[in-house]
């Protein structure tokens, strides 16, 4: 990659009835990301006709330009000004399906490819065909790929963008959106879902949203973005007005961990077979489920202050307590006796992890729970010996439960395998706080649609299935604090009508 300069163009949205007024619009974007000297522009998801088209045949509405004529003015735009486009726009087909695509333009006005949406959002399916295929394109310059809107909820899809190539990810949105007025929309997407599919990819992430209103309900929060490979956001637009923003990207390393695929069995399988499809049918009673702790972590493991504390949040009704990772000395596990007669006692599980300050850099992590001790090597990491097989998914009455150790929480796979084999509740003892962390601990639950505990030295969160944190302990106040997890919530993968994050993946179509 070469440094170059890329042009969102946050468009006006129209209703499809005012597609001729849309299109006029789009091209007096165009016109101004071509005079600001970019080499890659962007138009957000469906940008023409509308997104709300209604039917499967928008075309066929009248006053309505062609899906030819908008295409032919885009050419002419990419030509003109010999910049690569990238355009959401509602494809009709042969056959007479209809696709969500980004249409690629090469700067002679080429029509040089095509990227149809995957993961399909809400009403999406009732008109699109979701596509399959994950290309990426080499400008010359830069090799970009496109994921649009939705797509960056399934782990899989930018994963697959990043292997096959791509040092830009181009998101083509619409990011539905609320708020008490136009100027404060916000999304989830925009702040911690892109972010940290930018930071564990190690990619750029450049997307181009829309904003106002279609069809008197649905509002977009502008907020069209550029996210560094470390996760930091450079710019931002705002949400109550069109803007194009222009931004001079440039190469820069990122902090992705070392990919394992051979690990990632699960992500392979049929959906059909994995765990979280099945136990979507089994009936849970509405109030199944328990109370989950956070614990910042203590400087040095210390057994015996562990388990009073776990005693005192066992007093407070919390079944699981999941304290942040903390150095010890070779042959630690000697102090487990004392945790595994805590919990015998009181009941309920615990969650640790250990790095050992000897001569060699080992990492592990234990579930306790009264039946048994769940012994953990992390698979992923910097700098440490690493094991070989994935966590266990041990039952639990208040859920399943699955440890992340250390570095494991940063790397996609890890929780994403953890979730498709069934688990309710991650358990991510951190070793290190770092900028990124609270992000990705989000991004984690949102995307498997699993509860998350994290802790870390210095703080903790417990994160409800739909990326809310429903706890958080004040950084640097060393207080532990619980909070309620919902079995049922965690085993509802629907995250809209239609939109389930484990029935609705490919994975046959992946890059892993």
């Amino acid at each position: 990659m070469e440094p170059f300069r890329v042009a969102l163009c946050q468009a006006r949205a129209f209703d499809l009835g005012d597609a001729a007024a849309n299109l006029e619009n789009l091209l007096r974007a165009l016109d101004e990301a071509g005079e600001a000297g970019a080499r890659l522009v962007a138009l957000p998801e469906c940008s023409y006709p509308a997104y709300y088209v209604g039917s499967a045949n928008p075309y066929a509405t009248p006053g309505v330009p062609s899906f030819e004529v908008a295409r032919d003015a885009l050419a002419a735009k990419a030509r003109q000004y010999g910049y690569w486009l990238a355009a959401g726009m509602a494809v009709p087909h042969a056959d007479g399906t209809l696709t969500n695509s980004g249409l690629v333009f090469g700067p002679d006005g080429e029509v040089r490819g095509r990227y149809d949406k995957s993961f399909l959002w809400h009403f999406d399916s009732l008109w699109f065909t979701r596509g399959q295929a994950f290309p990426v394109f080499d400008a010359g310059f830069v090799r970009f790929g496109i994921l649009i809107c939705a797509d960056s909820r399934i782990p899989e899809i930018a994963r697959s963008l990043r292997v096959n190539g791509a040092e830009v990810i181009l998101d083509l949105t619409a990011w539905v959106s609320q708020g008490r007025d136009m100027a404060s929309l916000n999304t989830t997407q925009c702040e911690y879902l892109m972010p940290a599919r930018a930071f564990e990819n190690g990619v750029w992430v450049a997307a181009a949203d829309k904003w106002g209103t279609e069809d008197g309900s649905i509002v977009y929060a502008g907020r069209s973005t550029v996210i560094d490979p470390l996760g930091v956001t450079r710019v931002c637009a705002p949400s109550d007005r069109e803007t194009v923003v222009v931004f001079d990207i440039e190469p820069m390393e990122g902090a992705a961990i070392t990919r394992r695929p051979a690990l990632y069995g699960a992500l392979r399988r049929p959906v059909a077979s994995l765990p979280a499809f099945t136990a979507e049918d089994e009936p849970v009673a509405p109030r199944a489920g328990g109370r989950v702790g956070v614990v910042p972590s203590q400087p040095e493991l210390d057994v015996r202050t562990m388990a009073a504390r776990f005693a005192t949040l066992r007093r407070q009704s919390a079944d699981l307590a999941v304290f942040g990772g903390t150095t010890g000395p070779e042959g630690w596990e000697v102090g487990l006796p004392v945790l595994e007669a805590a919990v015998r006692e009181h009941g309920g599980a615990l969650a640790l992890a250990v790095a050992t300050t000897g001569c060699v850099a080992l990492q592990s992590a234990v579930l306790v729970t009264p039946e048994g001790t769940f012994e953990h090597v992390p698979t992923h990491g910097r700098g440490i010996d690493l094991g070989e097989l994935p966590a266990p998914v041990v039952a639990t009455p208040f859920g399943n439960v699955a440890v992340l150790c250390g570095d494991e929480g940063y790397v996609p796979e890890v929780a994403r395998g953890l979730g498709l084999e069934g688990a309710d509740i991650l358990a991510w003892p951190a070793f290190h706080p770092h900028p990124m962390l609270e992000r990705v601990a989000r991004t984690r639950a949102d995307e498997n649609k699993a509860y998350m505990a994290a802790a870390w030295p210095g703080g903790g969160m417990l994160i409800s299935p739909d990326g809310a944190p429903v706890q958080v302990s004040p950084e640097g106040s060393g207080v532990a604090m619980t909070g309620p997890v919902s079995l049922a919530m965690a085993r509802n993968k629907n995250r809209a009508p239609a939109t389930n994050v484990v029935r609705g993946r490919i994975p046959e179509a992946y890059s892993l």
